[in-house]
């Protein structure tokens, strides 16, 4: 059979449908009123349909919707199809992986939307043979289409708005594409190519709010709550959810390369009119002026918060101009293309209420949102006019030029920033007015009544945390661009940096001293000055290089740490606890940094990592400044970024830029190290011994670091025979250990005969601390030193993205940790034996002869020797071993009762041994509680399985496969008898 080979041509113009430009009125209209015709419907054989990076196979029915402007765009198609997609780098890769089990797609669908913005490739489709639906196909068809209209998802990604611009012709809009695909494995998912957007491909899926009915009725109530003080406009509790991106990337021209789009406008310059009545609600009219970087393209994409209410918007005349809007998005037509040099401009004239009072606290909701946006970049200069009661203080970005008391009474201030940033923010409330400076700084800061920072002291830390660390950071970066800055507490549970204007959390400044001693929130209110360099003078180009801003705030605030607040401070970390949280188990098992990159930014923010956004940008973020400054001296890293701060100063840079300007400063090949530490996952684990010896009339440490990889782990229900199923963990190596290179610090504790006994048993009195480099899977180190050495450590202080083992302090629990590795590895003999060695060493006694102490370390050996029973049986489930398993699990019961672990590996012997239903009575309660991980959703759904429990399997089935589980061999075999 002939194959039919069609290509979307995203990056070539559609030919025209008219002479005349539409009505893009009369179009909303005609979209709004789109319907099926049956009469039009074609079969399609063997069709090959390329759209951006994807492939789809087609074999059905094909049934048209009714046209919007002269041209058919949406489609609905029924039968046999296939979609394929090769993502275009190990990032997406893994993204991909992370959300369908595989690091490719391929996926079968009996159901799709197509929405085909190419009148070429549409036309060629429905010349195909005439088809002739029967009535069940024809209601089936009619179903489908309904669904997908009303579907969150389509109003969410806005379609209107792309079949809107497909029928203006709009160069921004030639070639789009979207596709709602419906398919068993890996369920419906959605396809996009935006030709507009920086990454026009994007590929995922809305994942609705998991909640009960009872919890979404309470949720609700919330939401009634907030919309009648006019806040979460047109939000209901089954709106809510996360988009989860399965891959979002550029198109690639015709060498391979990436071809990044672009919005057809970025904002010039915005003149904001703003006024705030009694009540606290804003009034206001922003004219937006644009640069054009699409020809052609008359497109303005606005963005502004649904919460606002837009009345009208106008060109600079005032003539009204159409627009569309679909919640946060105000898509504006200008009635022509601008011409060559002519800068376009709109005004929105907009209200609504985003202050909220509690008491005497007031608070800006949303410190960003209060005025319309545009662009991707959206970096402009700012021209704001405010008006409020006398009976408020307001404080904001930007210098005074004028400002007073109205015929009214309301009091107004003119404020102007004159340099492009990327936003402009204001507080409105009761202060108390402090002012201080720093070099030729003038600083302002208004305390907000009741804030934490107002107390004994706590005010005259912060003034002197940013007086220090700006006259700081302008002799390591270069001078701060103004004459002033504000600095404002604020009742938030964020703090914000922003040029010229500086947010402080009451909430989070307290908790930091609370945690991590008093003191520690200066490093916080530095992080915040820091971004008057790192985020506003040195922006970022996208969404993938915003880590960049934070990581580099947070490294530079550690730096000022050490060289400015004393012994005191010195050893002050914003990165406490980021072993813990990096590695903390997600749903699905693996660990949260594993979730992916700091490239990623927001994308972070998923259904299968909710947590990972903080932990992954900031922490490791620094981390990997951190490790990086290791590797070039970190003095000489201080000066390679000043002159990063003055090539990029007021522009943007984006992750491969930094990398390359620092490679091109340094001459330093850095791209092992990115490839690691900055487009990959994985925590190194490193396990070491060492001893020392005299030599001459010195002594040496000698010793040997081992590199490993860490691993994750993949969970699959496998099917041994008929009618039986079991749960396995495939192991999923993280690094390639020989490519792995670290610059660790070391620290050696010796004892100096020529100084006073240190306290302690070894008498140490001195620390010497220095850098080796580990590479490969094994480093032998030797390292010189006068006097004797009586202690040795690699990374004491948690500098290096990586974990560390002390073989000589912890040999049982290395033993253990070798042992999981050789199971992981399929090397069982290896594992078992490392096991049993595990559980006959005792590890060191401490050095203390306190009996709660002993106690405490009592219990932690028994805790150690469950978890190697539990692994060891978990080796022998796989193995097929099930007695031998069965007595190691009775063995750490004894030890230390029924844990998660233990119910979960219970319950697999169970399910094999054909007791489903003890499976199924152990986890049921799990279940309820929405308390199980991968695995035991796993579980679960066997047990439910076999047991005929169809309720609890469906649930239990779709909590697995929502935790990444691949359930392929449940699906095939069907509901529960």
């Amino acid at each position: 059979m002939r194959r039919l080979l069609l290509v979307l041509a995203v990056l070539v113009s559609a030919p025209a449908r008219a002479a005349d430009t539409p009505d893009p009125a009369a179009l909303q209209t005609e979209i709004a009123a789109s319907h099926l015709e049956p009469a039009r419907a074609v079969a399609l054989k063997n069709l090959k349909l390329n759209a951006g990076l994807a492939t789809l196979h087609l074999d059905g029915v094909l049934v048209p919707a009714s046209q919007v402007g002269g041209g058919t765009v949406e489609l609905v198609f029924l039968g046999k199809g296939r979609i394929e997609l090769d993502p275009p780098d190990t990032v997406e890769a893994g993204q991909l992986e992370l959300f369908t089990g595989g690091s490719r797609l391929d996926a079968e669908f009996m159901e799709a939307v197509l929405v085909v913005g190419l009148d070429a490739a549409v036309n060629a489709m429905l010349r195909r043979p005439a088809a002739q639906p029967d009535a069940d196909t024809v209601r089936r068809a009619e179903s489908l289409y309904t669904t997908w209209r009303g579907k969150r998802e389509r109003k969410l990604l806005d379609v209107d708005r792309g079949i809107l611009l497909d029928a203006l012709r709009d160069p921004v809009s030639s070639g789009y594409f979207a596709a709602w695909f419906r398919a068993s494995d890996p369920g419906d998912f959605l396809y996009f190519v935006e030709p507009g957007d920086r990454e026009q491909v994007t590929l995922g899926r809305f994942v609705p709010l998991d909640a009960t009915e009872k919890e979404k009725r309470k949720i609700q109530k919330q939401i009634s709550r907030e919309q009648r003080k006019g806040r979460l406009l047109g939000v209901d509790a089954e709106d809510l959810g996360q988009w989860d991106t399965w891959l979002s990337a550029s198109l690639r021209t015709a060498d391979g390369k990436p071809a990044p789009g672009a919005p057809s406008f970025e904002p010039r310059k915005y003149t904001l009119e703003m006024t705030v009545d009694r009540d606290l609600r804003l009034a206001g009219k922003a004219r937006i002026d644009l640069d054009p970087l699409v020809r052609g393209s008359r497109v303005v994409a606005v963005h502004l918060s649904r919460d606002f209410k837009v009345s009208r918007v106008t060109d600079a005349a005032g003539t009204s101009l159409f627009f569309l809007r679909n919640e946060g998005d105000l898509t504006v037509i200008l009635p022509r293309a601008p011409a060559a040099g002519e800068t376009p401009t709109v005004v929105v004239e907009y209200a609504g209420n985003p202050i909220a009072k509690d008491w005497n606290l007031v608070t800006l909701l949303d410190t960003l949102g209060w005025y319309p946006h545009a662009g991707e970049i959206d970096r402009a200069t700012f021209d704001v006019t405010f008006h409020w009661p006398k009976s408020f203080d307001l404080v904001s970005s930007g210098v005074r030029k004028d400002g007073g008391e109205g015929p009214d009474g309301t009091l107004w201030e003119r404020r102007v920033l004159d340099q492009p940033t990327l936003g402009f923010s204001f507080e409105v409330g009761h202060f108390k007015i402090e002012t201080a400076k720093a070099g030729h700084v003038n600083l302002r800061f208004a305390f907000s009544p009741g804030s934490a920072l107002t107390g004994r002291g706590s005010k005259e830390v912060v003034i002197k945390t940013v007086s220090d660390s700006l006259l700081y950071y302008e002799e390591q970066f270069g001078p701060y661009p103004l004459d002033e800055m504000t600095i404002v507490t604020a009742n938030r549970g964020f703090s914000q940096g922003m040029l010229g204007f500086v947010t402080l959390s009451d909430a989070l400044m307290g908790l930091w001293d609370w945690y991590f001693g008093a003191g520690n929130s200066r490093l916080v209110i530095a992080h915040e000055i820091a971004h008057q360099w790192w985020g506003n003078q040195v922006g970022w180009t996208s969404y993938r290089d915003q880590w960049i801003s934070e990581a580099m705030a947070s490294y530079v605030a550690l730096c000022f740490a050490r060289d400015r607040l004393g012994d005191k401070l010195s050893g002050a970390n914003l990165n406490v606890g980021w072993q813990d949280h990096l590695t903390s188990t997600l749903p699905d098992g693996r660990p949260l940094e594993s979730a992916g990159p700091v490239v990623l930014g927001t994308r972070l923010l998923s259904s299968r990592a909710e947590g990972a956004y903080q932990p992954i940008v900031y922490e490791k973020g620094s981390l990997i400044l951190d490790m990086l400054a290791r590797t070039l001296g970190e003095e000489n890293f201080l000066k390679v970024l000043k002159q990063i701060v003055k090539v990029a100063g007021r522009g943007t840079v984006s992750t491969e830029d930094f990398i390359s300007l620092i490679e091109r400063i340094t001459t330093t090949d850095l791209q092992p190290f990115a490839t690691q530490f900055i487009y990959g996952t994985g925590l190194p684990e490193v396990l070491y011994d060492y001893h020392f010896e005299k030599q001459g009339h010195g002594w040496v440490v000698k010793g040997e670091a081992r590199q490993q990889t860490p691993n994750r782990f993949r969970t699959k229900v496998v099917q041994p025979g008929p009618g039986r199923f079991d749960v396995i963990r495939e192991a999923v190596p993280q690094i390639d250990v020989q490519r792995s290179t670290l610059v660790v610090p070391v620290d050696i504790a010796v004892f100096d005969p020529a100084k006073p006994k240190g306290k302690g048993k070894d008498g140490v009195n001195a620390t010497i601390k220095g850098n080796i480099m580990l590479k490969g899977e094994s480093t032998p180190f030797e390292i010189a030193v006068e006097n004797e050495p009586r202690g040795f450590w690699l990374d004491r202080r948690a500098k290096v993205f990586g974990r560390f083992f002390d073989e000589k302090l912890h040999p049982k629990r290395v033993l253990f940790f070798q042992g999981v590795k050789a199971a992981a590895a399929n090397k069982p003999e290896d594992a078992r034996v490392l096991f049993d060695r595990a559980l006959g060493t005792e590890e060191p006694p401490p050095d203390t002869d306190d009996t709660v102490y002993w106690q405490q370390i009592q219990y932690s050996r028994r805790v150690m020797d469950a978890q190697i029973e539990l692994g060891r049986a978990r080796l022998l489930l796989d193995q097929g071993q099930d007695e031998q398993a069965g007595a190691s699990l009775d063995r750490a019961e004894r030890m230390l009762g029924d844990t998660e672990e233990f119910k979960l590996l219970r319950s697999r012997l169970e399910v094999r041994h054909g007791n489903p239903d003890k499976a199924f009575r152990q986890l049921r309660k799990k279940l309820e509680d929405d308390a199980l991980d991968a695995e035991g959703y796993a579980l679960m759904a066997v047990a439910a399985r076999a047991g005929g429990h169809t309720e609890e399997y469906e649930k239990a089935l779709k909590k697995a496969r929502a935790s990444g589980v691949d359930v392929a061999a449940l699906i095939t075999a069907g509901a529960a008898p």
